[in-house]
């Protein structure tokens, strides 16, 4: 199984997302940032694909050439997402020749100093590279990847036989493509895994009585749904974390939530009591 996605920076300038959605495109990546600063598309992409009910992700090419400069590169990623949900994650697009010239085992320190910083926040994140990265450079991590591998003579057309069938998240197919409601060309996607579950149909009820009842994660009962736990990973997603709607109070789940509570300055436990559910309804008001 797999949907019609796009990435998109402000080469692009301001597509028309309806238009887009009509298409059959099920969302779009977004430049979020570039060398220079946040890219000038992105909150017009961010709102525009949000007003449409398009599911959003976000990329950022990184020149980072230690793990410091990466921490650096992805702290002014959430810096610009401010808290915002981002159904697709985050993505770290890792093709620069001057990292590669470090080898690979440099490369991977780097990308996990990137990504850890973007999950501590609740996000999402993982790889975007070339086949040939995959293979000669940043294979192996723990990570999604999404790959990019062309045709030779590359004409917008998918050529089935080029994907890459190394379990990736998603495959970049082409970067000719061409899209209703974009002039010119733009980089298509045929997205695998990480597909947004659509969440159900109405918004979980609070069913809290016990205004002082903590919910935790507990190895012994995280494959027990409860409503209480499906009601608070329906606000987490309101928030922005992508996590399932299953009642299963898993290590997504806690990860998502100290990520709220780190954004809304409340003790980072990754427990839910009575602040974090007063945090949680207020965000959603």
């Amino acid at each position: 199984m797999s949907v019609k996605l796009m990435d998109v920076s402000q080469i692009q300038g301001k597509p028309h997302w309806d238009e887009i959605k009509t298409a059959g495109y099920a969302g779009a990546v977004l430049r979020i940032r570039n060398s220079k600063g946040v890219d000038t598309s992105w909150e017009y992409n961010y709102k525009s694909c949000g007003e449409q009910k398009l599911a959003r992700g976000a990329y950022r090419y990184s020149y980072a050439l230690t793990a410091a400069q990466a921490k650096a590169e992805a702290q002014e990623v959430l810096r610009t997402l401010d808290g915002r949900k981002i159904e697709l994650g985050v993505w770290l697009d890792l093709e620069w020749n001057k990292q590669r010239e470090l080898g690979s085992r440099k490369v991977k320190q780097i990308a996990n100093a990137w990504m850890k910083v973007i999950r501590s926040a609740g996000y999402e994140c993982n790889v975007y590279c070339n086949l040939d990265w995959f293979r000669n450079v940043c294979g192996g991590l723990d990570a999604q990847y999404w790959i990019a591998r062309y045709p030779q003579h590359d004409t917008g057309v998918l050529v089935e036989s080029l994907k890459p069938n190394i379990g990736e998240a998603a495959w970049q197919y082409t970067s000719k493509g061409r899209v209703p409601g974009i002039s010119g060309d733009v980089d298509l996607d045929e997205w695998y895994a990480l597909i947004p579950t659509i969440p159900p149909a109405e918004n979980p009820q609070n069913p809290y009585k016990d205004s002082g009842r903590l919910l935790k994660y507990n190895p012994l009962t995280v494959g027990i749904p409860r409503d209480d736990v499906r009601w608070l990973q329906w606000e987490l997603r309101e928030s922005g974390y992508q996590i399932q709607v299953d009642g299963k109070f898993g290590p997504k789940t806690e990860l998502a939530l100290r990520g709220f509570q780190a954004s809304h300055g409340l003790t980072v436990d990754g427990k839910c009591g009575a602040k974090t559910r007063a945090a949680l309804i207020a965000a959603g008001s």
